[in-house]
């Protein structure tokens, strides 16, 4: 007669055998997905989370929160600093202590996350600092590129970059939304015909955020024709977010 398990009896000894030989691979098994399952996940994406860093830097609030950083180097180069986006530890903008340091040199600490040239960092605190006397900086000087109208992609700034996989497309909208609506900066993905890439802040015809008036056009196609500015590395096409066409 085979045998069967009853809670209050013993085990049997053939499911005693089978348990010892099954929960080892089990755990190899967990084991070996753990190693490989996020190198498959290169396929969806490439980011990278790249862990914690201190920076210096200018603070600046719009159109979006935001870190300037002179590169180090030759400073009189045509794009002398760099501009991080920030978001919270979640789905939100940087907490209130951070944004009440906009408008003063900082010593920011967060966790970076870059895929190709768009980093935003993950903020923990940033603290007020003497600004540098060998810098120069004028935050809203940026230069007009004039008037484009280019079709990509709305995403959110933060899980695109590494944090989920993929973080795109219609797959990813639910989550995207909640970034965007919770303060993480909106980010308009370009690609060319030759698969050249590139990202631009969203911004109205004012220079201000547009975040709680696109959250509907989210990861589909869309058309946008407005003003493109430059800002060190760092673009924004300025245009009416009711201008914004699904194509």
């Amino acid at each position: 007669m085979d045998e069967f398990y009853i809670n209050y009896a013993s085990v049997p000894s053939s499911y005693r055998r089978f348990l010892i030989k099954f929960i080892p691979l089990l755990v190899l098994g967990v084991i070996a997905f753990a190693l490989i399952l996020p190198k498959v996940h290169d396929q969806f994406n490439a980011g990278k989370i790249n862990g914690s860093v201190e920076l210096e830097g200018l603070l600046v609030g719009e159109p979006v929160p935001h870190l300037i950083v002179p590169r180090s180097g030759d400073l009189t180069s045509s794009v002398p600093f760099s501009r991080y986006l920030l978001s919270g530890l979640g789905k939100t903008s940087p907490k209130p202590a951070v944004l009440e340091q906009i408008g003063k040199w900082v010593k920011l600490s967060g966790s970076v996350v870059s895929r190709n040239h768009l980093s935003v960092i993950a903020v923990r605190s940033a603290e007020a600092i003497t600004p540098p006397n060998d810098v120069t900086l004028t935050p809203n000087a940026g230069t007009s590129l004039g008037e484009y109208s280019l079709t990509g992609e709305i995403l959110d700034g933060k899980c695109y970059p590494g944090v989920m996989k993929p973080g795109q497309s219609k797959t990813h909208r639910a989550c995207a939304i909640r970034c965007i609506s919770g303060g993480v900066p909106a980010v308009f993905r370009v690609e060319n015909n030759r698969n050249d890439l590139m990202y631009f802040l969203l911004a109205d015809e004012q220079g201000q955020a547009v975040n709680d008036r696109i959250l509907n056009l989210v990861a589909d196609p869309i058309r946008i024709t407005g003003k493109v500015i430059q800002y060190d590395d760092m673009f924004v096409i300025q245009a009416d977010p009711s201008s914004y066409e699904r194509v």
